[in-house]
């Protein structure tokens, strides 16, 4: 548990030391990612093509 937790640390004060701006432009580009693989799925369902 406390190895998890020394990994995560970083992450948090990131976070936390990290402005607004740059979160929402980290939310708006992992949306995008998100999207764009919803599409090559769907795409690549419609092809017949099973991954």
């Amino acid at each position: 548990m406390e190895t998890l937790q020394q990994l995560i640390t970083p992450f948090t004060t990131a976070w936390y030391q990290a402005d607004s701006h740059q979160l929402i432009s980290f939310g708006i580009f992992f949306g995008a990612m998100w999207f764009i693989a919803m599409v090559v799925e769907a795409a690549l369902k419609k092809a017949g093509i099973e991954g």
